[in-house]
């Protein structure tokens, strides 16, 4: 999978509100945030919620972003490291953007995406069990993927598995995840599943029938 990694644009503005009183920035659309990275002393910030969404929507947390902190200040390269969100309304409530040296190798979790069809699955033997969900890796920043795809139409028969070993790597990344741990898996249907995938079956092909049926008393 080849591993083109796009540069975001944010720009933030310098933060002296702190604690409680960071609800008057909600109130007004804005985000309190912080900016941290190794040998760089914590900067609190502030972000338009509107551009703020914008950006993470595309870059998610492993997409590089050009972070100025004014307009008129020289880009940041940044990570959105981790954000907080209101229990209640969902909305992004806390942004911590991670100051990265893009000569310094760095681990960081990557979510892993299914991609194709499981024969097995497909004529119903079985189901598709996923037991991994990311996976750790390391390399230079502007080297991160942004996602890690599994290619599941390997799995064939009941049974058949998918371990970390068995992922393809963009170059210049290396997996920190122990190559033994399970990805993916097909497992057996129990009897109760069997019936029931039988009993839809026969429901669907009911219906087609009864629905041919009224279509020839029609004509």
């Amino acid at each position: 999978m080849a591993n083109e990694h796009k540069t975001y644009e944010l720009i933030v503005e310098p933060r002296s509100i702190i604690g409680k009183k960071t609800r008057q920035l909600r109130r007004q659309q804005l985000l309190p945030a912080v900016v941290y990275g190794h040998n760089v002393e914590a900067q609190a910030v502030q972000v338009s919620l509107r551009e703020m969404e914008r950006v993470y929507l595309r870059a998610g947390s492993n997409g590089l972003v050009d972070l100025k902190v004014g307009q008129d200040s020289p880009p940041r390269k940044v990570f959105i490291h981790n954000i907080q969100r209101d229990p209640v309304t969902h909305n992004l409530w806390h942004i911590d953007f991670l100051e990265v040296n893009l000569r310094e190798e760095m681990t960081a979790t990557v979510q892993l995406v299914m991609i194709g069809e499981s024969p097995a699955v497909e004529r119903k033997e079985g189901v598709l069990l996923q037991a991994l969900d990311h996976v750790q890796v390391r390399a230079l920043p502007a080297d991160l993927p942004p996602v890690i795809e599994v290619d599941i139409s390997s799995l064939e028969e009941v049974d058949q598995a998918i371990h970390v070993s068995d992922l393809t790597l963009p170059p210049n990344v290396a997996m920190v995840t122990h190559e033994e741990e399970l990805v993916a898996k097909v497992t057996a249907l129990r009897a109760e599943e069997v019936e029931e995938v039988e009993e839809a079956a026969e429901e669907a092909e009911a219906e087609a029938g009864a629905g041919e049926g009224e279509d020839e008393g029609e004509s």
